[in-house]
């Protein structure tokens, strides 16, 4: 509880309770900032937001006021929401080592990376798509970065439990609406930029731009870890305001990457970096080649902050916990490879089918749809990367919201030209048709969801158990019939 007059420019002896952004939640006590949004405009809800606790209303447009209320105008409310919300929470950004991490693809696994690498020496907390957590606390987040007032709950908690470090997901949309305004970043990590979000951004130039305020805001002596192997890492470079240190195999980067060799269950690569003229070799348990970049960015960005050796770590690289929904790999005893990942971009999934290709000496099927109310373009991509990856496709529900499956299914059917498919609506009995499929030596890739435990239709949103669970009960099914037929 803070005393109003600490957080706004208000002669009022009042003490605040919590913070509202959302006028249907009740919040006893607090200020409601008025956001004017894409879909809503706050202004709308201050009678609602009264009736559910607000006593201070801070907006910037006309709006009608009560006597028992205090109204504070500003010329922008979400400046004004990001200097109050720290100051509520006393600053947690300040008291943690942050380290956010944008790109399209590769953000879960470089964030939870982070966290395994770190927690080895100091705790750390991990903000993102999958979940927020630290300690022994789980929290499921609705938004890859959430809204000012839940990350500044989240950092606050982790000061409150001792935690040292954050690693969190910085999604483009995230810094376009400033959710991470006033956050006190000390490394930032850039992983790629590839076709995602054009319905929200309009183009890739301004889905760049957006990205690249991670960069153009990071204090002066903070520190950027950037993939140049990417082109728009290249310009990612010349945004940044800090102290940049560039990963990759090209030839300039100042941390080179080489001697690359990825097989079905491991990795192993050379790190040169120039800065300390000294060269590793890194073996891990990660695989695709992304992954090793993946890694190295991680590695890279907590070597260089706090001055440690990288032989710190060695020891830890080839034992990292799966991170759920992103390359993993599923293991019942059975005969055929089985992955599920989060891959829903044009670029992520020919990642995938790259790596299906390199390594699976039988079939390649695959599961997979795409989102309804979002990006159209990419669907008939969709389908020309699976058709030219892929020995059978079966195409399903990935968030279809509104829209009919079968209608997003026919769309990426377009770029389909030689490979079977098949449309299977409901996501549950796609995956299990897929394994009945399987036979010894193939490789099954369900992608789009991950772990993700729930579908979006119809303008709400449904339990599902995850990709991952669907995958295993279907595998322990089928060899349970197979043991069965034997007897």
């Amino acid at each position: 509880m803070k005393r109003l007059s600490s957080l706004i420019d208000v002669p009022s002896k009042i003490h605040i309770q919590s913070l509202m952004i959302d006028s249907r939640l009740p919040a006893p006590k607090s200020i409601f900032f008025a956001i004017k949004g894409l879909s809503y405009d706050g202004h709308k809800f201050v009678d609602e937001a009264i009736e559910n606790g607000a006593v201070v209303i801070v907006y910037s447009s006309h709006i009608e006021t009560k006597s028992n209320v205090i109204y504070h105008k500003v010329n922008d409310v979400i400046d004004t929401l990001s200097e109050v919300t720290n100051r509520f929470y006393d600053f947690p950004s300040h008291k943690l080592d942050m380290f956010g991490v944008t790109g399209t693809n590769g953000k879960s696994s470089v964030t939870a990376l982070i966290k395994q690498l770190i927690s080895s020496f100091q705790l750390c907390g991990v903000i993102g798509t999958i979940h927020a957590s630290y300690k022994d606390t789980v929290l499921t987040t609705q938004l890859t970065t959430p809204d000012l007032v839940t990350l500044n709950q989240y950092l606050s908690s982790m000061v409150a439990e001792g935690v040292k470090a954050c690693a969190m997901e910085v999604s483009s949309i995230g810094l376009d609406q400033r959710r991470t305004q006033n956050i006190d970043y000390d490394v930032a990590i850039f992983t790629n930029l590839t076709h995602d979000h054009l319905d929200y951004h309009g183009d890739m130039r301004q889905y760049f731009i957006a990205k690249s305020k991670l960069f153009s805001q990071i204090k002066s002596d903070g520190l950027c870890v950037i993939n140049i192997d990417d082109d728009y890492g290249l310009k990612m470079v010349e945004e940044a305001n800090s102290k940049v240190i560039s990963v990759g195999e090209n030839k300039n980067a100042i941390v080179r990457l080489s001697k690359i060799v990825c097989e079905s269950k491991s990795s192993t690569f050379e790190l040169f970096d120039s800065l300390r003229n000294e060269t590793v070799t890194i073996h891990t348990n990660l695989i695709a080649r992304f992954n090793v970049t993946n890694l190295a960015l991680a590695l890279v960005s907590i070597v260089h902050y706090y001055d440690l050796p990288y032989e710190t770590f060695l020891h830890l690289t080839p034992h990292f916990s799966q991170v759920l929904g992103r390359m993993h790999r599923i293991d019942e005893k059975q005969d055929f490879d089985v992955i599920v990942d989060f891959a829903h971009t044009p670029d992520g999934l020919k990642q995938i089918f790259d790596y299906a290709l390199s390594m699976s000496k039988g079939r390649i099927l695959t599961v997979f749809g795409s989102a309804g109310q979002r990006d159209t373009l990419k669907r008939k991509v969709f389908g020309q990367l699976a058709d030219e990856a892929c020995d059978m496709i079966v195409l399903t529900e990935d968030d279809p919201r509104d829209e009919d499956v079968i209608k997003i299914c026919h769309d990426i059917a377009e770029g389909i030209k030689n490979t079977p498919y098949v449309i299977i609506t409901d996501r549950v009995q796609a995956i299990r048709q897929a394994v009945t499929l399987c036979k010894k030596g193939d490789c099954l890739l369900i992608l789009g969801k991950g772990c993700e435990t729930m579908i979006a239709r119809a303008y709400e949103k449904s339990d599902y158990v995850g990709d991952h669970i669907v995958a295993v009960a279907a595998i322990k099914e089928r060899v349970k019939m197979k043991e069965e037929d034997k007897l």
